[in-house]
């Protein structure tokens, strides 16, 4: 996409707080990065000294060859060795959110001077890790932002924020909602210089959106309907998935993501957005890789889990005015000991409130109800249906809560509440549910307005729209499946088709193999990468680099492959010798068959058991993982 288009499509004028238009020069160490609107410079370049990381804004010639075109600028990461420069140089659309272009980054340049001598091999690291966390193709996929519009703010927090004089005149970074500012801790030296027009606030997630779908409206005539779905990834406890689980000590719940559907009718006569979020089961809980198929696992003591269940309870009633939790975990077995915990905490949580216990927080406490739903044992592997049996009981709360929404005759109601919806990993059956209530709220909208009769659902009176909204849907679940867990979510294809059948059970068996290799053998480089771009892990001059070298299953697993395969050998050479008697052909039986094929198992127990020596584990804050020991 060219950057020209970048800035005539965001607004008609050169009215915008950000630039939408960049050209990149290197010359020499020195980076250069120059606004231009229409072909002429718009102000000050920003200069970056790739050798010492000065920054500057400085008036410079115009930039017209040997140039790169920049999108944006994510940040500037300090490495003991020198400065990186990290860059925006290829996006496409993905949806339009309130008159501005949404932009998902498809392409970054990372730029650096490894070649002052100061580098070390530590620093190549780094650089390497800064690199796949801020690619597309590797990490950094999914990065969203816009040039203007606050796209990190839902739509109720957006008008609340405008409203007020106080934070309408911030500039956007200000006004960004600092959990989802994804690029935050990068921007930061940049924020500091002055530069923050050149940093558009970036968030991971998802966007997509159904434009302008015609409606027969009942009394009048055909409306347009755009359908606008956006997730949004919490930096905080951000990582992959079974590196990051649960709380952490400060309250920080691993893979929250806050999901919005905005409806726009008839260019925007009438509006509404329903606001829900996942997040994993809020206490401290850890299931770190060991080569288990089934990790066991770990739960914290309540005496160490409460206080940060309830500040997490707190912070989400503060910031959402009352919350349904949705347990979809298994009621019994491994998940069925982590969903007592969770049911206990809530319980103390609101006991502790009516008790008046100020920890508790009175005025919160009312905010908060758990509900349990064993997704499993209610609907097995097809029968879907039983969901009707969780809408019964939360639909009161459905209404009770309501949505944002506006209309051209003045209407205006706020979202008063919100489902906090979670299984395991928050991926996979979460995306079910969630996708139930964002079709029951779209039913509702268009219900509402006249668009659908109130006796019917969505997949009776308008199956097309039905199918548009199964697959954006779908599109959303699998995209932050693959941020937290390396795939697309299991279940999908029910929440794409509307059914459950063979093909999609096989699709969910190679996903969860997929997972299981990911989880072993190459998330501990991605949730390095992930802790270096979001802050999590800070680069500090003087301070030894944490790296050293790990095991591997390669070798024991090879030589388990070859006692397997010599095993196999000596069978068929000894099937086809045939002689010297039942006693000699046992004896050789066990001697060249039985023994090798008992070493390679013994090999696979062992394995099996230091197999937490093995795994790709993460180093630059391996302590997240548990962090309340």
């Amino acid at each position: 996409m060219a950057a020209a288009t970048n800035g005539g499509a965001a607004s008609g004028t050169r009215s915008l707080e950000l630039y939408p238009s960049m050209r990149l020069q290197r010359l020499g160490s020195i980076a250069v990065i120059q606004p231009v609107w229409k072909g002429k410079v718009e102000g000050p370049s920003l200069t970056c000294d790739l050798e010492t990381g000065t920054l500057a804004l400085a008036e410079h010639p115009k930039v017209d060859k040997a140039y790169t075109e920049v999108f944006g600028v994510l940040g500037l990461a300090r490495l003991e060795a020198g400065p990186a420069l990290v860059v925006v140089t290829a996006v496409e659309q993905a949806a339009t959110l309130r008159g501005h272009p949404l932009y998902r980054v498809t392409g970054t340049e990372v730029l650096a001077d490894t070649r002052n001598g100061k580098w070390k091999s530590s620093d190549h690291r780094f650089l390497k890790l800064l690199k796949s966390g801020t690619d597309p193709r590797r990490h950094g996929g999914s990065l969203y932002f816009a040039y203007g519009g606050d796209v990190t703010l839902s739509q109720q927090r957006y008008e609340a924020v405008h409203a007020d004089p106080r934070t309408a005149s911030l500039a956007p970074w200000q006004r960004a909602a600092p959990s989802f500012f994804w690029n935050r801790a990068l921007a930061q030296p940049l924020l500091e210089a002055g530069m923050h027009a050149f940093v558009p606030p970036a968030f991971q997630g998802f966007a997509g959106q159904i434009s302008e779908f015609a409606l027969a409206g009942a009394t009048g005539p055909q409306q347009a309907v755009t359908i606008t779905l956006i997730a949004r990834r919490s930096l905080k406890r951000a990582g992959c998935r079974q590196w990051r689980r649960g709380l952490d000590p400060a309250a920080a719940v691993a893979n929250f993501v806050e999901s919005e559907q905005l409806v726009a009718v008839d260019g925007g006569a009438a509006q509404a957005s329903f606001v829900q979020v996942r997040g994993s089961i809020p206490l401290l809980w850890s299931q770190a890789p060991c080569l288990k198929y089934k990790i066991p696992i770990l739960i914290a003591p309540p005496s160490r889990s409460q206080p940060a269940f309830e500040e997490h309870a707190r912070a989400l009633v503060k910031g959402y005015k009352e919350v349904v939790g949705i347990n979809l975990a298994n009621q019994t077995g491994r998940e069925g000991k982590l969903s007592a915990a969770y049911a206990d905490a809530a319980s103390d949580f609101a006991a502790a409130a009516d008790d008046g216990d100020t920890h508790a927080s009175p005025a919160a406490a009312p905010g908060f109800r758990l509900v349990p739903f064993d997704f499993h044992k209610q609907c097995g592997a097809t029968n879907y249906a039983r969901l009707a049996i969780l809408w019964e009981g939360i639909s009161a709360d459905f209404r009770r809560f309501a949505y944002w929404f506006r209309d051209s005759a003045g209407t205006a109601d706020e979202q008063e509440g919100v489902f906090r919806t979670n299984c395991i990993d928050c991926l996979d059956r979460t995306n079910v549910v969630q996708g139930l209530l964002g079709r029951k709220q779209l039913e509702h909208v268009l219900q509402r307005m006249g668009l659908m009769p109130e006796s019917s659902t969505l997949p009776q009176a308008l199956p097309e729209l039905d199918l548009a909204f199964r697959v954006m849907w779908a599109d959303h679940g699998d995209e932050v499946s693959m941020q937290y867990a390396g795939t697309g979510a299991m279940k999908s294809a029910f929440t794409r088709t509307g059914k459950r059948d063979i093909w999609g059970l096989l699709d969910d068996g190679a996903k969860s193999l997929t997972r299981y290799y990911l989880n072993n053998f190459e998330d501990g480089h991605k949730q390095d990468a992930l802790d270096l771009v979001t802050g999590s892990y800070t680069v500090t001059p003087g301070k030894p680099p944490p790296f050293q070298a790990q095991g591997s299953p390669a070798v024991p697993l090879l030589a388990v492959a070859a006692l397997a395969v010599l095993a196999a050998y000596n069978l068929h050479s000894l099937s086809s010798d045939g002689g010297g008697g039942l006693l000699a052909f046992s004896l050789l039986l066990l001697q060249q068959v039985a023994v090798p094929l008992a070493l390679a198992a013994a090999l696979l127990v062992l394995m099996l058991k230091r197999g937490s020596l093995l795994v790709d584990k993460p180093q630059l804050a391996p302590e997240l993982a548990v962090p309340w020991h």
